[in-house]
């Protein structure tokens, strides 16, 4: 019994870890963008304001409060290269509005902030 423990235990252990990855794999979007949001200030950034759309649609999403140092994951639902507005309000009134990531295909990348 011992020996059929010791050749079955790590082959169903490592079955297990590929059915995992795979179940991970196929569980991610193959659509949208992973942005990571990076506050490079000094200062809490109170929101950060995003706008994207197409033609069939448009989105708005609202993060609040990410403090300096601080990195946000956000997931798009939006095709890479299209960019998407940014309006980040600081801490103490200041604002900030651009296009960001407009002609860039990747579909995982980071945005730093800063004033």
């Amino acid at each position: 019994m011992k020996s059929h423990l010791k050749t079955w235990l790590p082959a169903l252990i490592i079955g297990f870890i590929l059915g995992a990855g795979a179940f991970y794999m196929n569980s991610q979007p193959d659509t949208g963008m992973y942005v990571t949001f990076k506050n490079d200030d000094s200062v809490m950034i109170d929101s950060l304001q995003l706008n994207f759309g197409n033609a069939n649609g448009q989105s708005d999403l609202l993060s609040l409060r990410l403090a300096p140092g601080e990195e946000r994951l956000v997931l798009l639902n939006h095709d890479p290269g299209m960019g998407f507005n940014v309006k980040v309000r600081y801490s103490g009134g200041d604002e900030q509005e651009f296009c960001a990531k407009q002609y860039d295909d990747q579909r995982v990348t980071t945005v730093s902030l800063r004033r």
